[in-house]
């Protein structure tokens, strides 16, 4: 087995483990995603590869709207 070293290691191929790592890759990390089959095959692909932005709380609290705004 090969020996690998990097800054960041992703686990997951996901919506957010493909985030992360394009994140971390933007701002210059060496940075390596591991996933065991095909990208957003996981959770993500079950699920249509979708996130929930909380929007659907926001409705009584609009402290919680302005932050999924922000986000």
């Amino acid at each position: 087995m090969a020996s690998v070293q990097t800054e960041v290691l992703v686990i997951g191929g996901g919506a957010t483990g493909a985030g992360v790592a394009w994140d971390a890759a933007t701002r210059g990390f060496q940075t390596i995603l591991v996933e065991r089959k095909d990208l957003a095959e996981g959770t993500t692909g079950r699920f249509h590869g979708l996130l929930h932005s909380g929007g659907r709380y926001a409705v009584k609290d609009r402290l919680a709207a302005e932050e999924c705004i922000h986000e």
